[in-house]
């Protein structure tokens, strides 16, 4: 249970979902922008099957694979802030996305090796804590003061809303990777066509509404737009390792990326050569650091009209229907539209400053 004196200090909870680096990359950020406030990790994990071949479909999941790999996850997360000196995060379980878009082998052929977990089986009760722990942490704070920032769907953040509803009080505001005004279309790993929908709207589109419709708190949605920008991307892991600085931390984290570039990057650049290491979820510590938001991101009051989540709107999942709009006090909800002239090298040294 939090101190009385604790709960003068800054607290961050960062809801992010496994197994991507790039919300690795929003830990760091968020700690090294925030030194001095309690961080949070609630890790969603995807729903995933060991040992699947490239015929399993995306809903032929198991929940003993998920579990597993979720677990996997919160010690890889852990093991990788240590490597940057961060040893007191919690990592609470914020549940298992009830959908993706990114078939099982991908994860567990190439890309999820568990290189540095293993064996996998030897973790099973390792490193998350439950919710209810989570809810309490939160609970003891004073009304409007903590700081959300999202990487991935909002499973974690609306399973904690629908166990505990009076923790929505005690959030200050919510920054979240989030959203597309359009112009970009779903991660593809197949040559099917995908509609301009989110990935992270997509996995999880009755948390995303519940969210981003329920909360009175202002929200910030930093679309897919502001974070897949050639001059932010990498053309590969060796491109983004020679920008970083050399540590262990930073080593790391090529490793990780590595990985997912053989598995999930190359591919696609074999039919677009546009297509870039980026870097995503790392958008919802620069938005909610207020001096980097405004220095990286054009950033406009919108209006959310609807936020598709039922069976009978399936084919629209994966959209926020979304508008600029003037300021609404009464209900804020911010959107970025694209970064600043200088947004780019401000972005890119700020990842280099957040490594070192």
């Amino acid at each position: 249970m939090e101190t009385a004196s604790a709960t003068t200090k800054q607290h961050i909870f960062a809801f992010v979902d496994a197994p991507d680096p790039d919300n690795f990359v929003q830990l760091i950020a968020l700690r090294r922008l925030n030194p001095d406030a309690a961080l949070h990790v609630v890790l969603t994990g995807r729903p995933v099957r060991f040992n699947a071949s490239r015929d399993h479909k995306l809903w032929e999941w198991d929940l003993e694979s998920s579990q597993l790999a979720q677990e996997a996850s919160a010690l890889r997360a852990k093991n990788f802030l240590r490597h940057f000196g961060v040893n007191d995060v919690r990592v609470f379980d914020g549940g298992i996305a009830p959908r993706t878009l990114v078939p099982h082998w991908v994860h567990f052929a190439e890309y999820y090796k568990f290189l540095d977990v293993d064996p996998l089986h030897a973790i099973r009760h390792s490193e998350l804590e439950a919710e209810e722990e989570l809810a309490k942490v939160m609970l003891a704070l004073p009304p409007g003061t903590a700081q959300v920032a999202v990487g991935g769907p909002m499973t974690g953040l609306y399973k904690l809303l629908v166990r505990c509803p009076e923790v929505a009080n005690r959030i200050k505001e919510v920054h979240a990777m989030f959203a597309t005004w359009g112009n970009v279309k779903l991660m593809q790993f197949d040559d099917k066509p995908r509609d301009p929908k989110q990935f992270n709207v997509y996995c999880d589109p009755q948390a995303a509404h519940a969210v981003l419709m329920g909360l009175t708190c202002p929200l910030y949605l930093m679309p897919t737009e502001v974070t897949r920008v050639p001059s932010i991307g990498f053309l590969n892991a060796q491109a983004l390792r020679e920008h970083l600085p050399d540590n262990s931390g930073a080593r790391a984290l090529y490793n990780l990326y590595a990985l997912w570039y053989d598995a999930a990057v190359k591919p696609r650049q074999a039919k677009n050569p546009e297509e870039l290491i980026f870097i995503h979820d790392f958008v919802a510590a620069l938005s909610l650091n207020e001096k980097l938001r405004k220095q990286i991101y054009k950033v406009v009051p919108v209006k959310i009209r609807a936020v598709p989540h039922l069976a009978t709107e399936a084919s629209d999942w994966g959209k926020v229907d979304m508008l600029p709009s003037r300021i609404n006090k009464r209900l804020e909800r911010y959107a970025a539209t694209s970064l600043t002239e200088q947004g780019p090298r401000i972005y890119l040294e700020t990842l280099k400053a957040i490594c070192a």
